[in-house]
């Protein structure tokens, strides 16, 4: 997968039903999503696991709110 910030966001879109998809953007606040539930938590989780090798823990999840925060987690993760 391209690592650009626009490939994350779309990756974190395609987790999402529709209606939600056109309101989440690289500064998104993940966490005010209708659809955000611990189930969602961890299908995005998985799906970052499957796309960049990176395995989140709870911390990096708590200490991203955007889109853009969990992606650079992701990034400092993956180097």
């Amino acid at each position: 997968m391209n690592n650009s910030i626009d490939s994350f966001v779309d990756l974190i879109r395609s987790q999402f039903s529709e209606r939600e998809r056109n309101e989440i953007h690289e500064h998104t606040n993940m966490k005010l999503l209708k659809e955000w539930s611990s189930l969602q938590t961890m299908i995005v989780v998985s799906e970052i696991d499957k796309e960049f090798g990176v395995v989140l823990d709870f911390q990096d999840l708590k200490s991203a709110d955007t889109v853009a925060q969990l992606y650079n987690i992701v990034l400092s993760k993956k180097s």
